[in-house]
């Protein structure tokens, strides 16, 4: 198994899934901030047609101008580190007529989504033949996470990696969440320091203006804070599968 760091990922191919349009920067933005410019970074969002935004955001509420804002504050975010870009149109939770309470508990697996998602991420992997993938551990089991992340278990042949969902990992105790993760097969396996890009991490949250705010920073943090322990201040782990 090729070994993982931010050394041997330099130069090389990295896809980036991001289920929505925030989940990346949220979750891993300051390893991307450090492989930036060593690797080519690719980012493809999955739900990229979105119905949910913050309700305090000041422009039209219409799908169509969420999703436009969505891609723009994605197409902005991927600028400020050298990303090539792309979406999928399939329609978030949201538009799918999710709630709160039964996005978290769906059967991912039965979702109509699920099919056409795994066909659409084995196409680009096809086509782009990355070393490495970034793919959500779907902490918070929110069900377009867990589309995501199974899409990527079926993924061979290829390095994946798998980041811990911000904001939904610090619901969870750090406890609950590694004893979740080790329960299906998991196992850690790089954390990263990101003591000198905390600060351009939350600014670029920032720029995603549709769907940030103070709470979601401070979420941030507190994970970020805990996953850092007593050796550096602030961190981003992510995880592999064990066969």
């Amino acid at each position: 198994m090729m070994p993982c760091s931010l050394e041997t990922m330099k130069g090389r191919n990295i896809l980036l899934l991001s289920p929505h349009s925030d989940d990346i920067c949220y979750s891993i933005g300051g390893v991307v901030a450090q492989l930036y410019p060593h690797a080519q970074l690719y980012m493809l969002t999955i739900f990229g047609r979105s119905g949910w935004t913050l309700p305090s955001a000041s422009f039209p509420q219409s799908v169509d101008a969420i999703s436009l804002r969505r891609e723009r504050e994605d197409r902005a975010y991927c600028s400020r580190w050298g990303i090539s870009y792309d979406a999928f149109t399939c329609p978030d939770s949201f538009l799918m007529g999710y709630d709160e309470f039964s996005e978290i508990n769906a059967d991912a697996c039965s979702d109509p989504r699920f099919q056409i998602v795994l066909n659409l991420i084995q196409g680009v992997v096809a086509a782009t033949l990355p070393a490495f993938i970034f793919a959500p551990c779907a902490v918070g089991k929110h069900v377009d996470h867990q589309i995501v992340r199974m899409a990527a278990d079926a993924i061979g042949e290829v390095h994946v990696l798998y980041y811990e969902d911000v904001p939904y990992s610090s619901q969870l105790s750090l406890c609950d969440l590694e004893r979740t993760l080790v329960a299906e097969k998991m196992a850690p396996a790089m954390t990263v320091s990101i003591d000198g890009v905390i600060d351009s991490k939350c600014d670029a949250m920032w720029n995603y203006s549709s769907q940030t705010n103070q709470c979601v920073i401070a979420k941030m943090l507190l994970h970020a804070a805990r996953v850092g322990g007593e050796e550096v201040q602030y961190a981003e782990r992510v995880w592999r599968r064990i066969n």
